[in-house]
């Protein structure tokens, strides 16, 4: 059970959902979330450990790579990550892969 918060206080998340800005950056984040979600079954297991979820900008969601060869393995797969992410319906049209080191 959460413990209660003092009076006058104010969530985190409520903060972000009020403020424009922050609400739709984390909007994006929510739906960057999602679209990882919809890529690992396509990954695997092995591969999905060396990606991370980018940012969504553009209706353009960006799939992060940690290495050279988990970007080339990744881009090999690519039509059928962009296939999972269009079934999901969110208006993400494409699907990149860049490579960034953790």
């Amino acid at each position: 059970m959460r413990p209660k918060a003092p009076p006058g206080t104010v969530r985190v998340a409520d903060a972000l959902q009020e403020n424009p800005t922050l609400g739709s950056l984390l909007g994006r984040w929510r739906l960057s979330l999602e679209c990882m979600q919809a890529a690992r079954p396509v990954l695997g297991p092995d591969l999905s450990a060396s990606m991370r979820p980018g940012p969504v900008e553009d209706s353009q969601w960006t799939l992060l790579a940690a290495s050279g060869g988990a970007a080339a393995k990744s881009r090999q797969l690519l039509p059928r990550i962009h296939q999972a992410v269009q079934d999901l319906g969110v208006g993400v049209n494409s699907v990149r892969i860049r490579i960034s080191p953790p």
